[in-house]
């Protein structure tokens, strides 16, 4: 028996070895998995290094296919329609002709309904006296620096600054001399402050409510669909909302005299006509009064301070809007989610015409702006300090969510 022993020792240790060389693949596997977290968790954390260089490359890549796409968008719209049209119409306002005539639904190019509300005219009637190219020339030229000015209000380095402005809802108005981006210039001017290293939303004190009053009138002074911006005034500060409302209205008497007040219903009956023409509602089957509603809910009732970008939110519903320059007023929403999630929303606008793409932006940027409360890594965070964070508020959210 004692001849035995020797050989029944070894068995022990041949387990052990079998046992170890059968774990070793998982031991590998589940340092690979701590690995790669960790790599994963390096590449999305937005204070690090590799966060950084994700963005750099997502913007670069973004930004050049927005300047590629840029042919394809002069090729689609013309230079400067979108300031001949209202133009043409001062011109036959002023021979007598018809400002708003329901055959232009069906025209194209600068043959296009005029909807500008009729207090306009007299104003552009002069314009119309001077030559038009050079006119339109400066007319681009000033979208242009209007366009620059909204991007570093914004906080836009100005090396990303040539990229935002081939970004498909900013070229079209430039390119066609839209007025929204001065209207969105307005809108930024007035609910952003300029001080902050970030975006930052600005205070309404009393001593700004001529300022704030006359500036959320401007956004929506040729484009009633943007007029919930004085809403939004209503309960913040009502003599600022008084103060807009005056100006408005004041602004409508004073040229009655010129216009008269017939022409006021033409202009309501061609806004009807194009509304069932190009309309997300009419795409949809759904009444447009439906879209109005709710972004006039959400202008009265959201509270925060990301209430400016559920603004820019409720202007882009209310209008229920086929055009893409419309959609600039999701970009301070954009600009207040990570940049890295911001960027790829943003190419839902490349090319020209996704109108589907275009409203998924919006859902998703309404998303993540509610989400940010509950995963707060989804809100930009500033690299500038490890405890600063972009104001992505519960307050802001939970408002949002009511509406």
């Amino acid at each position: 028996m004692t001849g035995s022993q020797p050989n029944a020792t070894p068995k022990p240790a041949a387990r052990n070895a079998s046992s170890s060389h059968a774990t070793r693949p998982v031991v590998i596997a589940r340092q690979a998995l701590g690995h790669g977290r960790s790599a994963f968790i390096r590449l999305f954390d937005q204070r690090g290094v590799a966060n950084r260089r994700l963005v750099v490359g997502l913007g670069i890549i973004v930004g050049v296919a927005c300047l590629l796409g840029l042919p394809g968008l002069l090729a689609t719209f013309p230079a400067g329609t979108d300031f001949e049209i209202p133009m043409r119409a001062a011109s036959r306002w002023a021979g007598g002709g018809q400002v708003y005539p329901a055959s232009a639904v069906f025209q194209t190019g600068p043959d296009l309904p005029y909807l500008y509300p009729p207090y306009l005219l007299p104003f552009l009637v002069p314009l119309t006296w001077l030559p038009r190219a050079p006119l339109t020339g400066l007319w681009l030229i000033a979208c242009c620096l209007f366009a620059v000015w909204t991007c570093r209000r914004l906080g836009i380095p100005w090396l990303a600054v040539p990229f935002v402005l081939a970004w498909p809802p900013f070229a079209e108005g430039l390119i066609t001399g839209n007025v929204q981006i001065l209207c969105f210039a307005a809108y930024v001017g007035w609910l952003y402050d300029a001080a902050a290293p970030t975006l930052r939303q600005a205070d309404f004190p009393p001593a700004r409510d001529a300022r704030n009053g006359l500036l959320s009138a401007a956004v929506g002074v040729l484009k009633v669909g943007q007029l919930p911006t004085v809403l939004y005034l209503a309960r913040r500060r009502p003599r600022a909302f008084a103060i807009a409302f005056v100006a408005l209205a004041t602004l409508t008497i004073v040229t009655l005299p010129l216009t008269g007040l017939t022409i006021y219903g033409d202009w309501l009956a061609q806004i009807q006509r194009v509304l069932d023409q190009y309309n997300l509602g009419s795409l949809l089957g759904l009444p447009e009064v439906l879209f109005m509603t709710l972004g006039v809910v959400i202008a009265i009732t959201v509270r925060g301070r990301n209430s400016g970008a559920w603004l820019g939110i409720a202007l882009v519903i209310a209008s229920a809007t086929v055009h893409g320059y419309n959609f600039l007023f999701l970009l301070p929403g954009l600009l207040l989610l990570r940049r890295d999630l911001a960027i790829l929303t943003a190419t839902l606008f490349l090319g020209v015409y996704h109108i589907i793409a275009w409203w998924m932006a919006c859902v998703l940027v309404a998303y993540f702006l509610i989400a940010a409360n509950q995963w707060t890594w989804l809100g930009y965070v500033r690299r500038a300090g490890p405890d600063e964070a972009a104001p992505i508020s519960g307050s802001a959210g939970a408002a949002a969510s009511r509406t």
